[in-house]
């Protein structure tokens, strides 16, 4: 894992610090596609009619991309045909929508072992990649109780925990990171337009200098602080704005009841904060000049992401050697920086890069 790094931060969450103290839970995740179920939430309901078939699916121990090239392979229909709101966990059990052309040849029912048609309906569109609210978890973990896993729920549910980008966006054992190096050293100040395929490799890289800016906020004692001029976002949605002198204590009070969260910046070169904030970030991204070199001239624009994650609907269920957990979670976000905070938990199944 050696690769997981920005500068000389580990940014793999067992490695990253958390917000509300030691462990509480040892143990593992995911032995079984069973033990994480997943469900899709788009958060409206299509419309029943149109052009469009959108298929409810269930998948197991496939990715999304996967099921909807066995989906297309079934309905009789090129796969770019086909559109999904976001990618699900591969070794899991997880429910989503995904659009099919009107000249598909689609029914309800098993389309193999590892994929289901649930339901279909219609709508006017495709499907497109964000066009989600979030997904519900459930969770079963093995292990001990090693703390107060009571009061550690309740300081999740009150004040959330860091908004870490998990392992899936650095690709198995960092390839997605490392691949972003290989292009930084052959396009040092990111001049050249990215291709479509190094995509998830730029990506990667902003999430690492992200994840490092929120260690560094944590190590600092300052998670959660907001100053004049800071940008800060609506809880769970993208907008954000930056704080003025009249307005900071009536942001301090929202962002201590979840309403609003401070941000931290995925790279880029014209920053959308205070000329402060700014300083402090750019501190963190340059502690990795290979990266950070590439990224500010492959982006011209730093987008903001919440520094907070804050879960909703958390119920967890001590029963033996198990812990089983509920929550549901906006969309962008990693079930896996929730379980960082219970400990560092090891997955039991090795993850897929998808």
């Amino acid at each position: 894992m050696s690769a997981l790094v920005y500068g000389a931060q580990p940014i793999g969450l067992g490695h990253l610090p958390k917000a509300h103290g030691e462990s509480v839970f040892e143990g593992s995740y995911r032995r079984d596609a069973s033990d994480f179920i997943v469900t899709e939430d788009l958060g409206f309901v299509p419309e029943g009619t149109g052009p469009h078939f959108w298929a409810r699916i269930r998948k197991q121990g496939i990715s999304t991309e996967e099921a909807a090239s066995r989906l297309a392979q079934a309905a009789k229909v090129s796969r770019k045909d086909l559109g999904y709101a976001g990618k699900k966990d591969t070794h899991a059990i997880a429910t989503q929508w995904i659009s099919l052309p009107e000249t598909a040849s689609i029914t309800e029912g098993v389309i193999d072992d590892a994929l289901e048609v649930l339901s279909l309906t219609r709508n006017q569109r495709k499907l497109k990649i964000g066009q989600l609210a979030g997904n519900q978890f459930q969770l079963r973990l093995d292990g001990s109780v090693i703390g107060d896993l009571n009061e550690r729920i309740q300081d999740i549910s009150k004040l959330g925990v860091p908004n870490y980008f998990g392992l899936q966006r650095f690709g198995r054992s960092g390839s997605n990171l490392e691949a972003a190096r290989r292009l930084a050293r052959r396009d040092p100040k990111g001049r050249r337009r990215l291709h479509p395929k190094d995509g998830m490799a730029a990506s990667a890289a902003r999430s690492a200098g992200f994840n490092a800016i929120v260690a560094a906020r944590l190590h600092d004692d300052r998670w959660l602080d907001v100053a004049v001029g800071d940008s800060v976002a609506l809880a769970g949605r993208g907008s954000h704005f930056s704080v003025t002198e009249s307005e900071l204590d009536s942001v301090r009070v929202r962002v201590a009841s979840g309403e609003l969260d401070p941000t931290a910046p995925m790279a880029g070169r014209q920053s959308k904060t205070s000329s402060e904030q700014a300083a402090f970030e750019r501190s963190i991204l340059a502690t990795d000049p290979e990266l950070y070199e590439w990224m500010t001239g492959v982006f011209r624009d730093e987008d903001r992401r919440a520094v907070r994650l804050l879960p909703k609907q958390l119920e967890a269920t001590v029963s033996e050697n198990t812990l089983e957990l509920s929550f549901w979670l906006p969309k962008g976000s990693f079930a896996t920086a929730v379980l960082n905070e219970l400990g560092n938990l090891q997955e039991a199944h090795a993850r897929s890069a998808s």
